[in-house]
């Protein structure tokens, strides 16, 4: 799904600036992240890699797709059809043949790469286009409905690989990569924040956690079902932690400091009466072209912004709560909403958010 000439255009132009700033003549975009955000152009084979299939020479005035043989009339054709570009093509079986090519185009000056500049390249990324909204939305409409739709289907004596493999078949249907797919079935949510299913399988209580990928978007959610009356130990935790996602989630307003944000999160866990469980698992942070831009911590300097996204996900041992979030100057939007969900009102210290209950089935 290539972007429209003119997003392609707008962006281009930051990454110019960029370069205007930073003295750089030259600049080539070698990982996936930056050339789907930049094009829209499925720039992978291996969707596991970091790099591209192709680069992207960015010069003053033109931009270049350097890609070997087997992939610059794909790229060129399928993936980056009507934007202005030039194919520049090597043979894949010559050693050193993509550097001769670069060096050439560059007539001697110097290329720098994408992930040299790091945090200054990443950040042209965080203002999100009113295009990248909507896409933003359609990708976590489709989040919910998958972790929905999973959740209604599965039962008991399901193993957790099951349930990962219902998620991925669901998945597929909603054109949805799932980067991440956790599951705990019972006792295991109790011990790992990262449950990377397993063949145990579900006698009560599964914990659901994916983030999909769609139009180059992350949204992440996470969902829990129990088969039977909830222990009371479990609504416990449960609460708490919806509580702790309130504070997290009310506090996410333009102009305010992602560091307070971690504090007043850090405080919630402290009111709800888990005042160290914060320490057991990250608390979540921007999201966009990575489930994380970056992660939220007392030294987080950044600044939120309205139209940014952010997906917070606190937990306590056996619980989690996390949704994605589109920041407004009105109030959050949640993109990962599900429509056929239980929902419950949480208040915390004054303030009222709807969240997603326990799924009793």
């Amino acid at each position: 799904m290539v972007w429209s000439k003119h997003e392609y255009e707008l962006k281009l132009g930051r990454i110019r600036s960029l370069m205007q700033k930073e003295g750089i003549e030259d600049l080539l975009i070698t990982t996936q992240v930056n050339f789907l955000w930049l094009t829209g152009g499925r720039p992978y084979v291996n969707m596991m890699s970091e790099k591209s299939c192709g680069a992207l020479l960015v010069t003053s005035e033109e931009v270049f797709l350097v890609s070997s043989n087997i992939e610059a009339a794909r790229l060129i054709n399928e993936e980056l059809s009507g934007l202005s570009l030039k194919k520049v093509e090597y043979p894949w079986w010559e050693p050193g043949a993509m550097d001769e090519k670069l060096k050439e185009l560059a007539g001697g000056k110097k290329v720098v790469l994408d992930v040299d500049l790091g945090l200054k390249f990443n950040v042209l990324r965080w203002d999100l286009l009113p295009e990248e909204h909507q896409r933003f939305k359609d990708t976590g409409k489709c989040v919910a409905k998958i972790l929905e739709e999973v959740a209604l289907k599965i039962k008991p004596g399901d193993s957790e690989l099951d349930v990962a493999g219902c998620i991925k078949k669901i998945s597929v249907s909603y054109g949805v990569n799932p980067q991440v797919n956790l599951v705990a079935a019972d006792d295991r949510a109790f011990y790992y924040r990262h449950p990377i299913p397993t063949e145990k399988k579900i006698e009560k209580y599964v914990l659901m956690a994916i983030s999909g990928e769609k139009h180059g978007l992350v949204a992440s959610a996470t969902r829990l079902v129990h088969f039977g009356k909830v222990p009371e130990d479990l609504k416990k935790r449960h609460e708490a932690v919806l509580k702790i996602d309130t504070a997290f989630i009310r506090a996410t307003v333009p102009g305010v400091r992602v560091k307070d944000i971690f504090e007043k999160g850090k405080k919630a866990y402290e009111s709800v009466g888990f005042s160290d469980e914060w320490k057991n698992h990250h608390q979540g942070g921007m999201a966009g072209y990575n489930s994380r831009e970056f992660r939220a911590t007392t030294c987080s300097e950044e600044i939120v912004e309205e139209g940014q996204v952010y997906a917070w996900n606190p937990t306590i041992a056996g619980v989690k709560s996390e949704d994605t979030i589109l920041v407004k100057n009105d109030g959050p939007v949640i993109l990962t909403g599900s429509e056929n969900f239980p929902m419950v009102e949480v208040e915390f210290e004054g303030l009222c958010f709807k969240r997603h209950d326990i799924l009793v089935r």
